[in-house]
């Protein structure tokens, strides 16, 4: 910020030297513009008594006498409006002194009617207006809405302006009021489901069902399928939620982040899915027929799983994140043993969506903890696609991962994946 102001300071002074240019000489000629009329009569005078002193001495003529008298008048009317030129150039000295008040005055307030002044701003600071000026226009919008009710596509938007800023439990009332018109769109299904996988950080047993209830109604919808790949993928069915990534595919600009966001979680679902199917497809061709299928299975099938999915786990450990968690001691008494603690980790420049969480308990603190890619919440979503991550704990008072007045939290700085060794102190109370 202070770095713009001074480049747009700098460009002004610039602005300013090349106006005012014109006025540069003034100041000087100005200086002396009061005395030259009383120098240039004493010159004139003078030359006028050397003329007179030659007409004298018989060195000069009566007609040589008169020519150099008029032309000693002319000079003197020719200096005398040089005089008055400079003196006015003098007076307009003014003007160059209010044109340097108010170029800048001019620039400041264009800039401020025309401009974004906001968008010097940190970043953080930033965040917080745009947060501040979005509940102003919510909070509008529902008191509109309390006075005209029967309104399903306002309460539509209302329960998507929520969504956006983080409000879950007034999203789901919202989303609540929209009325028979919920149940019969595909579209508002998938993002109350959406709205519920974001606000518990996870597939929830109601979220599972508006995700199929959504899918039934529109099989082709973008949202539904991805979720519905999403809620496969959380339980276990990689082959089915490759298949629904698979059909969403096509639906997306090839090589656009989405796209490619789709691809590698097809790619994660495939390789957990095929590869149990591609070992016993080996081991097959190995047995010959010598021994039965589930034999050999339960010889080769086993260590070959062994291998891959210590390999698995070395690559995770590698961007894992880990240390300390403890509360501190000063918060001791706001806590119950079997309060619930989430420990989570967020991308810093990223959505808001976890990245990896780990459920304990107050009594089971001071607690180790370790998030990697095999607690993510969402595959296309992990860990290690971060380039920098913060981890957050929270002592919830009612049980849910959502902020709650009264919860106590605590964080780290910004560490980048494969961080360890953080210390977290619960320290904090959510007001």
């Amino acid at each position: 910020m202070t770095s713009f102001y001074l480049a747009a300071a700098a460009l002004v002074v610039v602005a300013l030297a090349l106006l005012l240019r014109p006025w540069w000489p003034v100041s000087r000629r100005a200086a002396g513009a009061d005395s030259l009329p009383v120098l240039n009569a004493a010159i004139h005078r003078d030359r006028l008594s050397e003329l007179e002193r030659d007409r004298s001495n018989g060195t000069l003529s009566a007609a040589d006498l008169s020519e150099a008298r008029e032309e000693l008048q002319a000079q003197l009317l020719e200096d005398t409006a040089a005089t008055e030129v400079v003196a006015a150039a003098g007076a307009s000295r003014g003007s160059g002194i209010a044109l340097a008040i108010v170029l800048p005055l001019l620039a400041a307030g264009l800039y401020a009617l025309l401009g974004s002044p906001a968008a010097v701003l940190p970043g953080e600071a930033q965040m917080q207006r745009a947060t501040a000026d979005m509940e102003q226009l919510v909070a509008k919008l529902a008191n509109k809405l309390e006075q005209n009710p029967d309104n399903p596509e306002g309460w539509a938007m209302l329960a998507r302006s929520y969504k956006s800023i983080g409000r879950w439990d007034d999203a789901e009332r919202a989303f609540a009021r929209i009325g028979p018109t919920l149940n019969s769109s595909a579209e508002l299904l998938a993002e109350l489901a959406e709205m519920l996988v974001q606000k518990n950080n996870g597939f929830s047993e109601r979220a599972r069902e508006l995700t199929q209830q959504a899918l039934r109604l529109e099989p082709n919808n973008m949202l539904a399928l991805f979720l519905g790949g999403g809620e496969a993928f959380d339980g276990g069915r990689y082959g089915e939620a490759a298949a629904r990534w698979e059909q969403l595919l096509p639906k997306l600009e090839p090589g656009s982040e989405d796209a490619r966001m789709v691809e590698a979680s097809i790619a994660r679902a495939r390789e957990r899915s095929g590869g149990a199917q591609a070992r016993t497809a080996k081991v097959d061709v190995v047995a010959g027929g010598v021994m039965p299928q589930d034999e050999v299975h339960k010889a080769v099938a086993k260590p070959a799983a062994g291998a891959a999915q210590g390999k698995e786990q070395a690559s995770m450990a590698a961007t894992a994140v880990s240390g300390r968690v403890e509360l501190s001691p000063a918060l001791k008494d706001k806590a119950n043993p079997d309060d619930v603690v989430f420990i989570f980790a967020r991308a810093v420049d990223g959505p808001r969506m976890p990245l990896a969480a780990q459920r304990a308990r107050v009594a089971d603190l001071p607690l180790d903890f370790m998030l990697d890619d095999g607690q993510a919440l969402m595959p296309e979503a992990t860990l290690s696609s971060a380039k920098q991550v913060r981890v957050e704990v929270r002592v919830s008072k009612s049980g849910k991962a959502t902020p709650g007045k009264g919860d106590l939290t605590g964080k780290s700085a910004a560490v980048k994946p494969g961080a360890r060794g953080l210390k977290i102190s619960i320290d904090q109370i959510e007001p």
